[in-house]
């Protein structure tokens, strides 16, 4: 036990709601990409597509739906090509909030073990067993913020098909 334990009786229950937080930010980014998808899936049955603006946009919107489908994998790891999903990582700060998924993932394990440590006040690197709840928590964090970014990606990619259907709305 480290001589600060003490100090938090139940860094377990800390850091399973921490970790509890990460599991939503997760499905939350899920529900926001298949709403997302299924949009830009209806929209794109419906929508006309005729002269080059209407083959643009249905371009958009068939580009979105194989991100969309890509965004409800695991993310656990990605492949090197896809490297963008993972930017910002070890660009961490004093002010990061560690409660939240964008700043936790930018820590590796160790880092955020000794972090969360001095955060908590102590308790966390008695047993390996909290160690193991950071390591989840930082694994969770990461693909809530590989799958927001991916969210981002396809609101731009549709963001653009609702410009050109304005557009061709307004051309008629």
């Amino acid at each position: 036990m480290s001589i600060s334990a003490h100090l938090t009786p139940e860094p377990e229950r800390r850091l399973t709601l921490i970790l509890e937080n990460m599991r939503h930010e997760g499905e939350w980014a899920d529900k926001k990409i298949g709403a997302l998808t299924a949009f830009a899936a209806a929209e794109l049955a419906f929508a006309g597509a005729s002269g080059p603006l209407g083959f643009a946009i249905a371009a958009a919107l068939a580009a979105a739906l194989p991100l969309g489908v890509f965004a409800f994998s695991p993310l656990a790891r990605v492949p090197a090509w896809l490297s963008f999903l993972d930017a910002g990582k070890h660009k961490t700060s004093v002010n990061d909030c560690l409660v939240a998924f964008e700043d936790l993932a930018k820590y590796t394990q160790g880092e955020l073990i000794n972090r969360l440590d001095r955060y908590l006040g102590g308790g966390i690197t008695a047993t390996p067993y909290y160690e193991d709840i950071v390591g989840q928590i930082v694994s969770r964090a990461s693909v809530a913020a590989r799958k927001q970014r991916l969210f981002r990606v396809e609101c731009v990619v549709v963001g653009l098909a609702q410009v050109g259907l304005l557009a061709q709305a307004l051309l008629r």
